[in-house]
């Protein structure tokens, strides 16, 4: 019950215009490779179903593991880096659009490190 509970809210909670943005395949992150492995998950999403099954496995593991903690922070990351670098490029930037997206994602992994 509670598993469908959580998928109906997962629906529910997701905009439809941010789901077709996106770009598939998609790489998990680096930190979650080894979660995704011991959990069964594919480290490449190949499309829309693979990537809400991944985000309900995630959002099923208790947070006291810390792999689980490490790849919710990665994941996290990568969206606020996802979202810098789209209003980067609607800001005018022309056909730097994934350069901005590139140095998001550098800004983010660079702030990871520092911590």
């Amino acid at each position: 019950m509670r598993f469908r509970t959580a998928a109906l809210a997962l629906v529910i909670a997701t905009p439809v215009a941010a789901a077709e943005s996106v770009q598939f395949p998609i790489t998990i992150p680096q930190e979650c490779f080894e979660l995704a492995q011991r959990e069964g998950v594919p480290t490449v999403l190949e499309n829309r179903y693979q990537a809400t099954k991944a985000k309900l496995k995630l959002a099923s593991l208790k947070n006291s593991d810390h792999l689980v903690r490490e790849c919710r922070a990665a994941v996290h990351r990568a969206q606020e880096a996802m979202v810098a670098a789209k209003k980067s490029q609607t800001a005018g930037q022309g056909g730097h659009g994934s350069q901005a997206g590139f140095e998001a994602g550098v800004q983010a992994l660079d702030t990871r490190s520092q911590n």
